[in-house]
C-alpha cells in the first residue's frame, strides 16, 4: 500500500473513532514525517563527518515527533537512530526542515556500534529488578497489552499508574546496549521514576524523576481527540467572570484582586476554560477544563478534592476573608490558580508551546499532538511546605503542579541575643516547614557553632568535632555544605541540640526553609550577615546567649497567591516538553541544566509591564517569603541588567556554594532577562504579551524556538546556541551579533567552554565575540558617551565617562582575542590604563556602564 493511501485511510478513520494514543502518535508521525524523512537521511548521511559519525548511522531512521516552528512553511522533526528495529533511546537528534531543505541539526546523534550484551532478561523480570532497586515490595504482574519489544503492566498494588516498558538500545562509552526503558510511580512516595535496566543483567544504568502525579480519570489509553465530523464551531464570547491577581499582577503585595470577564483566548482556548471535549457548551461549572483541573489537596492523597463552583453564569466571583487567612479562603485561592494555569497555557501557545509542540490539553482541537494531559494542579497541597513543584511526563500523560503554603518568614522578634552587648538585641528570622513550630514557651541557652570535623566549615552535614558541646544547647550552622537543611537538624538533634539556627549564605535577608525531615526540635533561619556577625564573635571567644520564642499568631502565606511561583512551576513542563520533544522527559537531568533558569525568565516576562527598567531589581517570591517588593526573594541576587545589582557570569556556575539546580538556573535567567531587555532597546516594549511585535515579544519567541533546538542533557553554551539558532530560523540572524553581546557580557562568549554539561565544575567563562561581530561593532553610544585619550598612545588610556559609572573593560584584537578585561566593583567613572605591553596595532576597547556599552577603535603606537 502507497504512503498516500496509509494517510488517507489514517484521515478517514480518524473521523470515524477514537484512537488510542499509542496509535495515534504512531500514525501521525508516519503520515507527516515521511516525505520529510526523505529529504533528511540523505543530508545526515551526506553530513555524517561533521559529527564525527559514518553515513551507515542513519541507514535507519524514524520520526518519533515533530513540533511547530514560528517560522513560515518550517517544522522541526525529532529523527531517532534505529538498529534491529529498535531505537536508539539517546540516539535522536531534531533537524529543521524549512521550504524542503534542512537548515538545522541540533545533534545527539550516536555512533551506532554492534550491541555488547543480549536482551534474555524478560520485562517481567526487569519491572521486579527495578522495584528491587527502588526498594519497593514487589507483586504479582498482570500484562495489559504486549506489542513488538512494547508491553504494560497493570499497576496492581505497586504504581499508581499502569507500568510501560519497552526494549531500547543505548550507547554509552562507545558500547551499545539493549535496555528495558520503564516508568513506575510508586504509591507512597512523590517521585515517578524513569529507569532504564541493562536487558542482560537487571542492572539500573539510568534514573531520573519526573515528579509527577496523574491521579484523575483521564490518565487511561482512550484518545479524546475530536474528530472532524465532531467539532462544532466554537461558541461566542462568553461572560464567565474571574476574581483574581490579574496579570501583570505578581501577588497580593504588588495589587489587588480584580474582576476579570471572558479572559479565555479565542485562538488558544476556542470553547472556554471549561470545555473538555471541543463541543460548544462546558462540560464543568468547577474549575476545570481542557487545560487544567484546579482543586485543593489538603490532605496530600494525590487526589483532586475541592473545587469551587461558579454555577451555570460561570461567576468565580468569591469574596476574601482576611481574618481567616488564605487556609480559610480557599475559593478565591483555586480561582487564582485555575486562572494563572490557564493563561500560562494560552500566552506561550502564541510562541509555539502549542497543540503540535506537546502542550498540555485534554483535547487537541487541531488534530495534532496527542491531547490527554490537561495540568492537574493542586492547591495548598499537604505533602509539604516553602515549595512548590511541577512533574512532567512524556505527552499523553498529565503534569501535576503541588503549589505549597509557606511557613513564616522575616519575622522580626523571633530570636533576641541576650549577650555579649556587641551583638545584643532582636534579629529577624524565618521558620522551617519541617519540625515542630516554634514554641510560645522560650528557648533561652548558649549558641554554639558547629565545627565540621577534620575542617574549618560550619555546615553540619556529616561528623562534628564538637558534637558534645551541643548538649541542651543551640546549634548554630551555616546553609550550604552538600546536605538539606532537614539533614543539618537531625544531624544536630542526634547531638543533644535543642534548636538549630542556620545562617544563609547569601543575600541580606533570610528564607523559609522547605523539606522533609524526622527532626523534633525548632529550627529557624538567619541572615547571612547576621551569621556572619555572630560567628565573628563567637570566633573572639565571646559566649553568645539567645532565646527562640514565638511572638504571637504567624500566618502563613500561599504560593497559589504568587503568580510568578505558579509561571515558574508551569515552566518546567514547557521546557521538558520542548528540549528532546514532548515524547522524551529525560533530557533535564544533568548537573548543568537550565531548567530552574528558563522557569524564572516565564514568569519574569508576563509580569513586566511598561514602566519597568533594565537596571530595576526582580526579586523572586517576595511575597511568600514577606519581603518587600524590591526585595531579593529566594534567589542569590535580584534581577537585573545592573551589574551592581546582579554581578554573576558564567563562571560563577562552578562554585558549589552556588545552589544546584536553583543556582546554576539563576545565572542562566539573568543571561535571558539581559537578552530580552536588549531586545527592547532595540526594538521597544509591546504591553500585549500574546502578539505584540515589540522586544519583549521577540525575545519570547526567540526561547521557546531555542528549546526546541537545543540539545537533550544541554550545558550552558548548547542553550545560547539554539537561541543563535533560532534567531537564524526565524529573523535571518538580524539579531546574532546582540545576542553574542548580551551572552559574552556575562561570560558566555565566543570561547566559553561548557566541559562536560553533567559537572558543574567545570565551566570555562570568556567574554569575547566571534570575529564577525567584532569587526561589525557600530561605534555608537548606548545611552553613554565614553572619552578615550590620548588615542593614538604607546602607553597609558584614560576611559572616561561623565554621565554613569563604568563596570567593565575589554581589550579585544583583531582575531576576536580578548587581551585585556577587567571588572570594576566600585562606582568608577574615569579609569586609567596601562597599554605600553600590548602589541603595536589596532584594537577595539568595549565600555560597559551600568546604562549601556560603546565600542572604541584604539591604536596602541
Amino acid at each position: 500500500m502507497s504512503f498516500f493511501v496509509h494517510c488517507v485511510l489514517f484521515n478517514i478513520l480518524k473521523m470515524k473513532k477514537k484512537l488510542s494514543s499509542f496509535l495515534f502518535i504512531v500514525f501521525t508521525t508516519f503520515c507527516f514525517g515521511q516525505n520529510e524523512l526523505k529529504i533528511i537521511q540523505p543530508y545526515l548521511q551526506e553530513n555524517a563527518s561533521n559529527w564525527k559519525l559514518k553515513p551507515s548511522d542513519f541507514s535507519n531512521l524514524e520520526v518519533a515527533s515533530h513540533a511547530s516552528s514560528k517560522a513560515p512553511n518550517t517544522k522541526h522533526f525529532k529523527i531517532q537512530q534505529t538498529k534491529n528495529g529498535i531505537s536508539l533511546v539517546d540516539g535522536f537528534g531534531i533537524v529543521t526542515v524549512k521550504d524542503n531543505q534542512v537548515v538545522h541539526v541540533t545533534t545527539n546523534f550516536v555512533s551506532i556500534s554492534e550491541p555488547i550484551n543480549r536482551p534474555v532478561l524478560s520485562a517481567e523480570t526487569a519491572v521486579i529488578s527495578a522495584l528491587k532497586y527502588l526498594n519497593l515490595t514487589s507483586a504479582p504482574l498482570t500484562l495489559l497489552k504486549s506489542e513488538k519489544n512494547k508491553m504494560l503492566f497493570s499497576k496492581g498494588s505497586i504504581s499508581k499508574e499502569d507500568i510501560p516498558v519497552k526494549l531500547v538500545l543505548s550507547q554509552k562509552n562507545n558500547q551499545l546496549l539493549y535496555l528495558w526503558d520503564l516508568s513506575i510511580y510508586p504509591k507512597d512516595s512523590e517521585h515517578w521514576w524513569s529507569l532504564r535496566l541493562n536487558a542482560e543483567t537487571g542492572e539500573v544504568v539510568f534514573q531520573n524523576d519526573w515528579i509527577s502525579h496523574c491521579s484523575v480519570n483521564h490518565c487511561s489509553t482512550e484518545n479524546h481527540l475530536v474528530s472532524e465530523t465532531m467539532m462544532t464551531p466554537p461558541p461566542p464570547p462568553g461572560l464567565d467572570q474571574y476574581m483574581v491577581y490579574a496579570l501583570p499582577n505578581i501577588s497580593p503585595a504588588h495589587g489587588n484582586r480584580v474582576l476579570v470577564v471572558n479572559p479565555s483566548d479565542v485562538v488558544q482556548s476556542p470553547f472556554g476554560w471549561h470545555d473538555t471535549d471541543g463541543i460548544a457548551g462546558d462540560e464543568y461549572t468547577i474549575t476545570y477544563g481542557n487545560n487544567v483541573y484546579a482543586s485543593e489537596d489538603i490532605d496530600a492523597d494525590d487526589f483532586p478534592g475541592y473545587s469551587p463552583d461558579g454555577g451555570n453564569a460561570l461567576n468565580f466571583n468569591f469574596a476574601y476573608d482576611s481574618a481567616v487567612g488564605v487556609q480559610g479562603n480557599l475559593d478565591a485561592v483555586i480561582t487564582n490558580l485555575f486562572y494563572m494555569n490557564n493563561m500560562m497555557h494560552d500566552i506561550w501557545a502564541y510562541y509555539g508551546f502549542d497543540e503540535e509542540s506537546g502542550n498540555f490539553q485534554e483535547t487537541n482541537y487541531d488534530g495534532s499532538g496527542v491531547g490527554m494531559d490537561p495540568v492537574v494542579a493542586h492547591a495548598q497541597d499537604g505533602s509539604g511546605t516553602n515549595n512548590a513543584n511541577f512533574g512532567t511526563p512524556p505527552e499523553g500523560q498529565s503534569p501535576v503542579m503541588q503549589m505549597f503554603l509557606w511557613t513564616e518568614s522575616n519575622i522580626p522578634d523571633l530570636l533576641t541575643i541576650n549577650s555579649p552587648v556587641g551583638i545584643a538585641g532582636s534579629y529577624t528570622c524565618s521558620t522551617a516547614g519541617f519540625g515542630p513550630p516554634v514554641p510560645m514557651s522560650p528557648i533561652t541557652e548558649d549558641i554554639i557553632l558547629v565545627i565540621d570535623d577534620g575542617a574549618s566549615t560550619n555546615f553540619g552535614c556529616g561528623l562534628i568535632s564538637n558534637g558534645a558541646a551541643l548538649a541542651g544547647k543551640i546549634a548554630l550552622v551555616r546553609r550550604g555544605g552538600g546536605c538539606t537543611f532537614g539533614e543539618k537538624v537531625e544531624i544536630c538533634e542526634a547531638m543533644g541540640a535543642v534548636a538549630v539556627i542556620v545562617m544563609n549564605n547569601t543575600g541580606t535577608s533570610t528564607q523559609a526553609m522547605g523539606g522533609t525531615s524526622s527532626a523534633t526540635i525548632p529550627s529557624i533561619m538567619i541572615s547571612k550577615p547576621d551569621g556572619d556577625l555572630f560567628v565573628n564573635q563567637i570566633n573572639l571567644g565571646n559566649t553568645a546567649n539567645g532565646t527562640i520564642v514565638n511572638p504571637g499568631d504567624l500566618t502563613a502565606t500561599d504560593s497559589d497567591f504568587d503568580n510568578m511561583i505558579i509561571a515558574h512551576e508551569y515552566g518546567h513542563g514547557i521546557s521538558t516538553r520542548l528540549v528532546g520533544g514532548a515524547d522524551n522527559s529525560d533530557c533535564l537531568y544533568n548537573e548543568e541544566q537550565m531548567g530552574e533558569g528558563w522557569s524564572d525568565w516565564f514568569g519574569l516576562m508576563i509580569t513586566q509591564v511598561a514602566s519597568d527598567q533594565p537596571g530595576d531589581g526582580r526579586g523572586v517570591g517576595t511575597y511568600v517569603t514577606n519581603e518587600p517588593n524590591n526585595g531579593e526573594g529566594i534567589r542569590p541576587a535580584r534581577y537585573s541588567t545592573d551589574f551592581v545589582v546582579n554581578n554573576y557570569t558564567y563562571g560563577n556556575t562552578n562554585d558549589n556554594s552556588l545552589s544546584q539546580p536553583h543556582g546554576i538556573g539563576f545565572v542562566w535567567a539573568s543571561m535571558l532577562w539581559d537578552l530580552n531587555w536588549a531586545l527592547i532597546d532595540e526594538y521597544g516594549f509591546d504591553s500585549n504579551v500574546k502578539t505584540g511585535t515589540g522586544g519583549n515579544n521577540i525575545a519570547m519567541n526567540l526561547v521557546i524556538e531555542g528549546l526546541k533546538l537545543t540539545n537533550c542533557g544541554p550545558g550552558f553554551v548548547d542553550g545560547r546556541d539554539g537561541i543563535l539558532a533560532a534567531d537564524q530560523i526565524i529573523y535571518g540572524g538580524v539579531n546574532k551579533c546582540l545576542i553574542w553581546e548580551v551572552f559574552a557580557r556575562r561570560g558566555l562568549g565566543f570561547s566559553a567552554d561548557q566541559g562536560d554539561p553533567g559537572n558543574r565544575s567545570d565551566q570555562v567563562e570568556a567574554f569575547n565575540l566571534p570575529l564577525e561581530c567584532i569587526l561589525g561593532l557600530n561605534e555608537k553610544s548606548a545611552a553613554t558617551n565614553i572619552q578615550v585619550y590620548p588615542n593614538p598612545s604607546n602607553g597609558e588610556l584614560t576611559v572616561k565617562n561623565s554621565s554613569s559609572e563604568i563596570q567593565r573593560i575589554e581589550l579585544v584584537d583583531l582575531s576576536g582575542k580578548v587581551v585585556y578585561m577587567n571588572t570594576f566593583v566600585n562606582a568608577n567613572f574615569e579609569v586609567v590604563l596601562d597599554i605600553s605591553i600590548l602589541n603595536k596595532g589596532l584594537y577595539l576597547m568595549k565600555v560597559q556602564t551600568r546604562t549601556g556599552f560603546q565600542t572604541v577603535r584604539i591604536e596602541k603606537l
